[in-house]
């Protein structure tokens, strides 16, 4: 049995989705991008962060002494366990642009079209989607350090993403699952790096269409 969830993350900031490389001597830190020049956020980028989530709000309830959730064996069914012989429950897909499917069929023709591939590139599609910022490392006199400046290409601001997420297996935990993952997103404020110059503050939403996500009763008031 499999359950599928969509998982809509906006942009409130310019965001680094970091690639791990530069690009040539233009670009220190580049994003990642497919193959038309079309940004996209990596399956395995959003899983981590999610964890990180979810261990974060751990940590808050078990600071405030809160009923016990059990959140650490869903972590575990959600996210897996190093050495353990049984997969995670829960996949996620690459997140997209809206639209994504359709906008690069469109974009492919155009790139391969010879009326259009003069004025359609790869390079033009990512400047619609992104900007480039330049920053230097600053002395505490307000002197810049030599050789210190970068250049990062930023997700712009108010993009959405969009993916999937399958719950495998049971449907007896799939609720706690899914409020475990929803409570993973509702954390879910920053991501990407140079989180503390201002970049990557986002919003995070689990959609699962028209069921209405139940919190645990001990984070519930009466």
């Amino acid at each position: 049995m499999e359950k599928r969830l969509k998982i809509r993350i906006q942009l409130e900031s310019p965001t680094l989705v970091g690639s791990g490389e530069g690009f040539g001597s233009l670009i220190d830190s580049d994003i990642v991008f497919d193959e038309i020049g079309l940004p996209y956020i990596p399956a395995k980028r959003i899983k981590g962060c999610l964890r990180d989530s979810i261990t974060e709000v751990q940590d808050i309830l078990n600071s405030v002494e809160t009923a016990n959730l059990s959140i650490p064996s869903k972590i575990e069914l959600i996210f897996g366990k190093t050495g353990a012989e049984e997969p995670a429950q829960v996949y996620f897909s690459n997140l997209y642009i809206r639209e994504y499917e359709q906008n690069r069929t469109w974009l492919r023709y155009f790139l391969e079209s010879d009326n259009f591939k003069s004025q359609v590139t790869r390079e033009s599609i990512q400047v619609q989607f992104t900007e480039i910022r330049q920053m230097t490392k600053v002395s505490e006199n307000g002197v810049a350090f030599d050789n210190s400046l970068r250049s990062v290409r930023l997700i712009k601001r108010g993009e959405i993403f969009e993916g999937d997420v399958y719950i495998i297996g049971s449907s007896e935990s799939n609720e706690a699952i899914i409020q475990t993952l929803n409570l993973a997103c509702m954390n879910f404020r920053r991501m990407g790096t140079n989180r503390n110059r201002g970049f990557g503050e986002i919003s995070c939403i689990l959609d699962t269409g028209n069921e209405k996500i139940k919190m645990p009763e001990a984070l519930c008031i009466s």
